[in-house]
């Protein structure tokens, strides 16, 4: 597709727009020359502060070994360049590279397609624009979120979400999801991105249900009506998973009650085990106190067993002294 004349209708002294050119000297193999070129508005609007791409770059990705990094405006960008120089493949790789399926891109069905021929992998890495109030997460990211995914030629990928300064943030789509949620892209609607397949099924389609498809992808009904289903689906699960964790809650506290009885139990065992160590005790000291009575009767019987052979033996003095007395007498 030859060069289209460009013309500033923004500018007021209708100055050139800057123009970034690459050389692309692998399409399809072989070394043909190939030239893409990225024209930026410029005009006295306000710059867009959040969700508009900043720059874009492949590697390995369809037939190009290396794409970009190419830097957008913060406006109308016009892409032109001649067949094969990379048109369709930026705009394919930032629907897939915005987590976007294969089968959208009207380029294939699986993602291993897009790796180029006698590589391993493909790369995509895009820039999105941060800033201002509706930025997100701006303490984390800050003024630009760098989206990079890896395409293995497995048909697999992975994803990095890097701040301004490099540092990765997150590897989970869910992340990536928030932010494209947050900044209102979505690289599945064709009011946003329109392929070419796609504008040329719709330009001839003369089935009103095709275009009806296609009015309620436009407006998002479609996709509220999957987020509605998924909603109610969602809501059936955890009615589900509530009635499910009431009855094991009830299960539970019935084992509580248990528990408590047996520790209720297992207390007042301990209780009686120190009672009977008390007891033990109270016990040795009885049969101490019991052998010390006897003991004392024994001594009290003894004394007066003393005393009454105390008693006798006086009584014998006196009898001897009387039988001593009795033969003086009779001799």
């Amino acid at each position: 597709m030859a060069k289209r004349k460009e013309e500033n209708f923004c500018s007021p002294e209708n100055a050139k727009r800057p123009r970034q050119e690459l050389e692309d000297f692998d399409k399809d193999g072989d070394e043909d020359e190939c030239t893409i070129s990225f024209t930026n508005g410029t005009s006295t609007l306000t710059a867009a502060e959040v969700g508009i791409i900043e720059s874009i770059q492949l590697r390995n990705f369809m037939c190009h070994s290396m794409l970009g990094p190419f830097k957008f405006g913060s406006n109308v960008n016009f892409v032109v360049g001649n067949n094969g120089s990379g048109k369709s493949a930026v705009l394919t790789a930032l629907i897939v590279g915005l987590g976007g399926k294969a089968v959208a891109t009207n380029r294939g069905s699986s993602l291993k397609g897009f790796v180029k021929a006698g590589q391993n992998s493909a790369d995509i890495s895009i820039t999105l624009r941060n800033r201002g109030d509706d930025a997100f997460r701006a303490n984390v990211y800050g003024d630009s979120i760098v989206v990079q995914q890896h395409i293995s030629v497995d048909g697999s990928r992975s994803y990095k979400l890097k701040s301004e300064k490099g540092t990765v943030v997150s590897t989970r789509k869910e992340e990536l999801i928030a932010i494209l949620d947050h900044f209102n892209i979505q690289v599945d609607n064709p009011v946003s991105v329109l392929t070419q397949e796609m504008s040329k099924q719709f330009l001839q389609s003369k089935n009103e249900g095709d275009k009806y498809k296609f009015f309620m992808k436009a407006t998002q009904l479609e996709q509220m009506k999957e987020d509605y289903s998924y909603i109610m689906e969602t809501k059936e699960r955890t009615k589900e998973q509530i009635n499910q964790g009431e009855e094991r809650l009830t299960e539970l506290k019935r084992q509580c009650l248990e528990k408590e009885e047996r520790f209720q139990n297992i207390a007042g065992l301990s209780t009686m085990k120190t009672n009977l160590e008390y007891l033990k005790h109270e016990m040795a000291w009885a049969v101490v106190n019991e052998i010390e009575k006897q003991l004392n009767a024994i001594r009290d019987n003894i004394k007066i067993g003393e005393e009454r052979a105390a008693k006798l033996d006086r009584k014998m003095e006196e009898q001897q002294v009387l039988r001593d007395s009795y033969k003086d007498i009779v001799s």
